[in-house]
């Protein structure tokens, strides 16, 4: 009884020994070392040392539908509302205004959001006659590019068809405030 002992305490003590950050078989070889390097490590082989590299010229990410329009005349032109204003669309549509617009643009779009008051410029009433006259292409094209003291939300609402949906949620405000 009293070997027994011995030979288990004598296994944990050898166990106890190893360097426990190196495992201890290494199964598949080819996969524990990695030839890829971390993308803000050094890279000897890599122009400049730099491992992350610049994507091709005229490359385009997967999914990613490049803007070009520059101008909102030229969006008012080029441009028209692929959706209709359903409910579901306006649902969408009035979820992503209160989620982006409304801290500038207030509940009912007059300007008056909670930060509208702290900033250097009042934001613009979206019930002015100046903005009930832009197409639909001009407003999509301010929520895609921004101007002014509005900078572009196309990161934030990155799928067309919400900022088209909160096109129609800012006309149908329009609407409701006639």
């Amino acid at each position: 009884m009293l070997r027994g002992w011995k030979i288990l305490m004598a296994c944990a003590v050898l166990a106890g020994c190893s360097d426990k950050k190196q495992p201890n078989i290494e199964l598949i070889q080819d996969m524990m070392d990695s030839p890829a390097v971390k993308a803000q490590d050094y890279d000897a082989e890599a122009p400049g040392g730099r491992a992350m590299r610049l994507p091709p010229e005229g490359a385009v990410p997967v999914g990613h539908k490049p803007y070009t329009l520059k101008t909102s005349e030229d969006a008012e032109r080029q441009l028209s509302n692929p959706l209709k204003p359903t409910d579901d669309v306006l649902y969408t549509g009035q979820k992503t205004y209160y989620t982006y617009c409304f801290v500038c643009h207030g509940p009912s779009g007059m300007g008056d959001g909670p930060v509208a008051d702290k900033t250097m410029a009042k934001p613009p009433s979206l019930m002015s006659p100046k903005i009930r006259g832009w197409k639909d292409g001009g407003i999509f094209h301010m929520i895609t590019a921004g101007r002014g003291m509005m900078g572009s939300f196309a990161a934030q609402i990155p799928n067309e068809n919400d900022r088209w949906a909160v096109v129609l949620f800012v006309r149908h405000l329009q609407d409701k405030n006639r």
